[in-house]
């Protein structure tokens, strides 16, 4: 990065040009949470417009880790606020760089199969997620047949399957 321009510098990101013309940029807060939740024969995710893509993509509720949190208070925070859900006992299957061409951002993944009442979603002012039960296997089929294009909720099932944490039909 230092021999790389910088091509505009905004709170908390800057965007770079490296040295043969390419775009990239780095978030100073650069990590995120996600959740594979699992309530009996279903998966709790969430739909919500995505800009940048110009569609709604189905994915794993989810969000920013604030400066000094702990990943997984991080990462029930955001998904009792994603989806008016708390959750159980949390397992931590890795992390993945959704875009390392482009840039700096880690999300890290967990699984729970713990979930607790649902009581109401604690939205931010931007956000406008609906919250979505897919059977597992509906799930898995949408994925084979490239319908569900996110790559958090790609490696999270992968992940899971490895693990054990689901099984496949």
């Amino acid at each position: 990065m230092n021999e790389d321009k910088i091509l505009l510098h905004l709170t908390g990101a800057k965007l770079y040009e490296d040295t043969f013309g390419r775009p990239y940029f780095a978030l100073e807060e650069n990590e995120g949470v996600v959740i594979l939740a699992k309530e009996g024969d279903k998966f709790i995710l969430i739909k919500q417009y995505r800009k940048p893509v110009g569609e709604v993509v189905v994915q794993l509720p989810g969000g920013g880790v604030k400066k000094g949190e702990e990943l997984e208070l991080a990462a029930r925070r955001e998904f009792l606020e994603e989806t008016g859900y708390e959750c159980g006992a949390l397992d931590y299957l890795g992390f993945l760089q959704p875009a390392s061409w482009r840039t700096n951002e880690i999300t890290h993944v967990f699984f729970t199969d713990e979930i607790g009442p649902n009581s109401q979603q604690q939205l931010e002012i931007h956000e406008n997620i609906v919250v979505v039960k897919r059977q597992i296997n509906e799930v898995l089929s949408l994925m084979t047949d490239n319908q569900l294009h996110d790559s958090e909720l790609s490696y999270a099932l992968l992940q899971a399957i490895l693990k054990g944490k689901i099984k496949t039909v």
